[in-house]
């Protein structure tokens, strides 16, 4: 069966070039095309894809500020990020964003297809001009430890954030995709793991260790 596929980027120009990339490759399914960050995340939504090719610069959101709600509403989409920007701080964001690679824009013709097989194999690819240190610095920074020792995954953290922002253990299930007993498995395995009892310990952890954006209070 072939992954399926959306293109996200505000140049037309882009995406045709993209599709006339992937027109041949019979293991790729373009199942959609949006020109904003906004688009992306509805589209997203419904079409739960297997991979979202994603700029960086788009109207109404950048592709870095829809990277955690398509995570939320699709877990299992895998994110390329494709762009013009070459700086530091743009690779990091977005590596540490939790996305499955990076290629620039000017490498996509030679470099597309390889980057697609090798993330459905859930493996990071960068475009080969991104420094190795940038990638050590970003795939190590979840496994640096919390103050007691404990490491929380990703997931476990994307749990302590909605639960920070007052979320329902059924709100929670419902965003990420999983049952609210698993929820509340979480929850208890997180709250041991920290060494916390109440919920109030976990939002003032969530807090402290900027899970949690303030502004959602």
């Amino acid at each position: 069966m072939a992954h399926t596929i959306i293109i996200a980027d505000d140049h037309d120009i882009i995406r045709e070039g993209i599709k006339n990339i992937l027109r041949d490759e019979t293991a790729y399914k373009i199942v959609g095309e949006v020109s904003d960050g906004k688009g992306v995340i509805d589209k997203v939504k419904t079409a739960k894809p297997d991979i979202l090719l994603l700029d960086i610069s788009m109207p109404e959101m950048s592709g870095l500020e829809v990277i955690g709600a398509v995570h939320l509403s699709s877990p299992k989409t895998k994110i390329l990020i494709i762009s013009v920007h070459k700086s530091n701080a743009y690779i990091m964001k977005a590596l540490e964003s939790g996305v499955m690679g990076y290629l620039q824009k000017d490498n996509a013709g030679e470099e597309l297809i390889p980057a697609l097989e090798k993330i459905v194999r859930g493996r990071i690819y960068l475009s080969s001009s991104i420094s190795s240190f940038l990638v050590d610095k970003a795939v190590n920074k979840d496994k640096r430890p919390s103050e007691n020792g404990a490491v929380l995954s990703s997931r476990e953290k994307d749990v302590v954030r909605l639960v920070a922002e007052g979320k329902t253990a059924k709100e929670i299930s419902s965003l990420l995709c999983i049952s609210p007993r698993t929820v509340e498995n979480y929850k208890n395995n997180i709250l041991k793991k920290l060494g916390l009892h109440r919920t109030g310990d976990l939002i003032k952890y969530a807090i402290k260790h900027n899970i949690v954006d303030l502004e959602n209070f």
